[in-house]
């Protein structure tokens, strides 16, 4: 997606269904990147907007991951040959952090490493609670998407 496509989606739906629809996709997409979204999103909006652009970019994104975990659960039935690898080794680690697995999916979804994208199915596949997951997730995503939102203006206060 370029700048015309967003601009063009925004108008057509509104701000919040465009930060929603931009992270549901960016879900599924790793190449669209809801950060760099938000970074652009976050230097046009009020600060009254800035909370509910965040909850809507964090649904738009678990939205997806939920889909994708219950793709691993076999609900929805998706290709992971491409991904055959990556998820052996994330399925090792989880494993191994069996034991404090909200501390894992809170981690890989406010950094990303491993990627969330992985482990959402993983963490299907490997039944981890439904509802653990999409609150470990939901808050990991909205941390760092609230850091991302928040770095322009500490950015732009630093230098004015």
């Amino acid at each position: 997606m370029d700048e015309s496509n967003i601009l063009q989606l925004l108008s057509a739906i509104g701000l919040y269904g465009g930060t929603y629809v931009v992270c549901l996709i960016s879900g599924f997409i790793p190449i669209v990147n809801a950060e760099l979204f938000l970074i652009w999103i976050s230097l046009t909006i009020s600060e009254a907007e800035y909370i509910r652009v965040l909850l809507l970019a964090t649904s738009g994104q678990m939205t997806a991951k939920v889909l994708m975990f219950l793709s691993g659960k076999g609900v929805i039935n998706i290709s992971k040959k491409r991904y055959e690898n990556k998820l052996a080794q994330i399925e090792e680690k989880m494993k191994k952090w069996e034991s404090k697995i909200d501390i894992f999916l809170f981690l890989s979804a406010f950094t990303g490493f491993p990627p969330f994208y992985v482990v959402a199915v993983l963490s299907g596949m490997t039944n981890v609670n439904f509802v653990r997951f999409c609150i470990a997730g939901f808050l990991g995503r909205a941390l760092r998407f609230g850091l991302v939102m928040y770095f322009p203006h500490l950015f732009k206060q630093l230098f004015t």
